[in-house]
């Protein structure tokens, strides 16, 4: 474990990157660098559930106990920022819209968004399982949940998002006429008369949309982050090791 009295290295590590054949030798390379820990696991949920609902735990037990041998200590992260492709194509809900409305599909990370039931679910799912089947594993010392939050983008623009927002409108401002009044809705007759028009920011002419509205959704987009995040975080303390 960490003693906080000295400066301790650590580094990312992608084993599924690379032959198992070289993990042992790069961790005891690491070791005479003076690199202590490792950082794992934050892209890689195919390698936990392959297909929908069928875990598999064989390739990060073999390699933590690589670790374990090899006196490397690891934070073990929950692999929520790139959802896998039998996922997404499946349930195309939970991926993420530009500001036109138009999906951001499968093939980089933090294609997804953070509001989706779906998604949600299946967060919980996994990360329950990561948890309870890894938490007691002596080399992990520590969590990484998902892998910064809002660094491709910080704009939502999917359904689900949309809903999640008059979610949180609703509960601030409680009636229209007070989100109108908020808002400034009566410039260039914006008044809202019914929560359905209420959306996040989409394309307009001169792509200028009201200014209270857009602090309304970095905030709101604050959030859903901290929910997101909050949701994993729960789970995993449940199994947290005395």
């Amino acid at each position: 474990m960490l003693n906080g009295n000295t400066i301790e290295l650590g580094v990312c590590y992608y084993p599924e990157h690379w032959d198992t054949s070289f993990w042992k030798e790069d961790m005891l390379r690491m070791k005479s660098y003076g690199i202590g820990v490792i950082r794992v696991a934050e892209f890689a949920w195919n390698l936990f559930e392959p297909e929908e609902g069928r875990f598999d735990d064989s390739f990060w037990d073999r390699f933590l106990n690589v670790a374990k041998d090899c006196g490397m200590q690891v934070i073990f992260c929950t692999p929520t920022a790139t959802p896998p492709a039998w996922l997404t194509e499946k349930y195309p809900e939970v991926l993420n819209c530009d500001i036109y409305g138009h999906p951001v599909y499968h093939g980089m990370r933090k294609h997804h968004n953070m509001t989706s039931p779906v998604y949600l679910d299946f967060v919980k799912k996994i990360v329950e399982h990561i948890a309870a089947h890894y938490s007691a594993h002596p080399a992990i010392i520590g969590w990484q949940i998902d892998n910064e939050v809002n660094c491709e983008t910080n704009s939502y623009h999917a359904p689900s998002d949309h809903e999640a927002f008059r979610k949180y409108l609703k509960e601030k401002y409680g009636t229209l006429e007070n989100l109108n009044r908020a808002m400034g809705t009566t410039f260039w007759n914006q008044t809202y008369t019914d929560w359905e028009q209420v959306h996040l920011s989409r394309y307009t002419l001169a792509n200028s949309n009201n200014p209270h509205m857009m602090l309304e959704e970095k905030r709101f987009i604050s959030e859903a982050a901290i929910n997101y995040i909050g949701i994993q975080a729960d789970i995993i303390r449940k199994y947290r090791r005395p």
